[in-house]
């Protein structure tokens, strides 16, 4: 089967997002910047919340499930370790990019982020 390209400049959907109760009332918007070389993955995550800006980058091999890219992380917080999982898909003949969420441990939170193709 043939693995999707994410290469893209996305824009987020707040509208479109179902975000948590944590984060929905505080997100303003945001971007990922995704550059997609098999068999690496980099990406820069920018969310704006309550006006400040949340950055996040990395640089990972490709996990894969099917067409979705898969990116796990364990962090140690002063409440204990907090696991954060996203699964990325390719939706709208690759114009949206949906990365669910999924932080367990410390901390425990869902969300859906959907981010649309930026215009060119």
């Amino acid at each position: 089967m043939q693995k999707p390209n994410f290469t893209g400049e996305w824009t987020l959907n707040v509208p479109a997002s179902a975000l948590s109760p944590a984060v929905a009332p505080v997100v303003q918007g945001g971007f990922v910047r995704i550059e997609h070389r098999e068999p690496t993955v980099s990406v820069h995550l920018s969310i704006v919340m309550d006006g400040k800006p949340f950055d996040a980058r990395f640089e990972r091999p490709s996990e894969w499930d099917g067409r979705a890219l898969l990116f796990s992380d364990t962090f140690p917080t002063p409440e204990g370790e907090l696991t954060i999982t996203f699964r990325y898909e390719l939706e709208d003949d690759g114009r949206r990019v949906r990365a669910s969420e999924t932080l367990r441990g410390a901390r425990e939170q869902d969300n859906v982020w959907v981010f649309d193709a930026a215009p060119i």
